[in-house]
């Protein structure tokens, strides 16, 4: 074996072993960061079904889209929600340290990923845009506004209430896509108030998802040309 030869196996055996090592060692800190900002959950079991939403088609899509970390994320335990359905206690416990840790807010864009309002949110938007740029900037504008946007209908809420606040939404902030999300008893309150909001909002043209989770749609109208 030549000198040359030699060396050159060294040379390739060092650099194979610290790229090894370096891929070991980047793979730990990234799992490690990932816990990190998933601590406040502090049930193993729940933690682990956070992160493997990191890997799902759904996750991986939205990636694409959604530069913000933080939103991401959000998105990501609204996929665990919706994997703990069927575990009432897991899935209360989820919700109630995701409000501790970020607000209402944050418990919101989780269920709308939870329910599939994002998704459909998402499809109605590459249906009118016409570019990446463009749907990048709605989607972060939909989600870091999520209240002027979305209104939540609770089993509490009233007829006269509901039509009330989505007025005041859709008057103060003009949105190209209003939504209104009520699940099981808060649903069938939502049932109630169609006819009413479809004929008060007749500047949007109306998408409907009905079953146990009743979910409006009110997508903006091209104007009339005068």
């Amino acid at each position: 074996m030549s000198s040359n030869n030699f060396n050159s196996d060294i040379i390739e055996a060092t650099t194979k072993g610290v790229l090894e090592w370096s891929a070991d060692r980047i793979s730990n800190l990234v799992k490690s960061f990932k816990e990190r900002k998933l601590a406040f959950i502090k049930e193993p079991k729940t933690i682990e079904i956070v992160r493997e939403q990191y890997n799902s088609g759904e996750s991986k899509f939205y990636q694409i889209y959604i530069k913000n970390k933080q939103l991401l994320l959000l998105v990501r335990i609204g996929l665990a929600l919706r994997r703990l359905e069927k575990e009432d206690e897991k899935r209360q416990n989820l919700r109630d340290k995701l409000f501790n840790k970020y607000k209402i807010e944050g418990l919101h864009i989780a269920e709308l990923v939870e329910n599939g309002v994002l998704s459909r949110y998402v499809g109605i938007l590459i249906e009118k845009l016409i570019s990446i740029e463009d749907l990048e900037k709605e989607i972060e504008n939909f989600l870091t506004n999520i209240e002027k946007h979305t209104l939540f209908i609770q089993w509490t809420s009233k007829k006269i209430e509901i039509i009330k606040k989505a007025t005041i939404k859709i008057n103060s902030n003009s949105p190209h896509i209003f939504v209104i999300s009520g699940v099981k008893s808060a649903g069938n309150i939502l049932k109630e108030c169609v006819d009413d909001l479809r004929y008060i909002f007749k500047e949007y043209e109306m998408e409907r998802i009905t079953g146990e989770k009743e979910i409006l749609f009110f997508i903006r109208k091209m104007p009339e040309k005068y």
